[in-house]
């Protein structure tokens, strides 16, 4: 048997009732303009009342999550040359969809973007009638790109250093972006299983 809470319920006055929505909306933008400190803003579109262009976001690693990513984005390989691993971290990207995917010898270095649709376009469709007709809506994750970083590097032990990066940006229906750095161990180890296939010659 439910018992009936010790709070009694406030009901506003009838006369306050009216100024209500007005506070509710003063007290969501508070809340949404509270700073992150992890957060910094590259490019800003103007405010909420006034939006000239987009706004971009850039989300800083906090030391615990550096400290994740620093345990999870390099491999050692022996008895593997710089050129080898160059070529294997290519071949590597593309197998996880990357293109282009360009690798350069001389600086040892490996770049990829992947980019995706994670928005339903048809319900986008629709968004787009509701703001052209001047209808705020809320915005709603629209597409992304991937973008990774891979740096080869001769050990003073003969051996091979593999170090990768991938950062991740999303954009809204509003044409806003988030860009973060990936910490999920499954995204490196994937790369670095499909590196090592290569090396081993398992794919082409």
């Amino acid at each position: 048997m439910a018992h009936p809470s010790p709070i009694p319920a406030i009901r506003a006055p009838r006369r306050s009732r009216a100024a209500l929505p007005a506070l509710l909306v003063i007290a969501a933008l508070a809340a949404c303009s509270t700073p992150n400190p992890n957060e910094r803003v590259t490019g800003d579109g103007g405010s909420r009342l006034l939006k000239l262009s987009s706004k971009q976001v850039t989300v800083d690693l906090t030391p615990a999550e550096q400290q994740t990513l620093a345990q999870i984005q390099d491999k050692t390989y022996q008895r593997v040359q710089p050129p080898s691993a160059v070529n294997a971290s290519s071949s590597a990207l593309q197998a996880m969809g990357f293109k282009p995917v360009k690798a350069d010898q001389e600086t040892m270095l490996v770049e990829g973007e992947l980019n995706r649709v994670i928005g339903v376009r048809w319900r986008e469709a629709i968004r787009a009638i509701f703001k052209a007709k001047g209808i705020p809506l809320q915005a709603k994750p629209d597409h992304e790109s991937v973008s990774a970083l891979v740096t080869v590097r001769p050990d003073q032990d003969g051996e091979t250093l593999v170090r990768a990066r991938f950062k991740v940006t999303i954009w809204d229906t509003n044409g806003d972006s988030k860009t973060s750095t990936v910490t999920d161990p499954k995204m490196y180890d994937h790369f670095f299983s499909l590196v090592q296939d290569s090396l081993s010659g398992k794919t082409s």
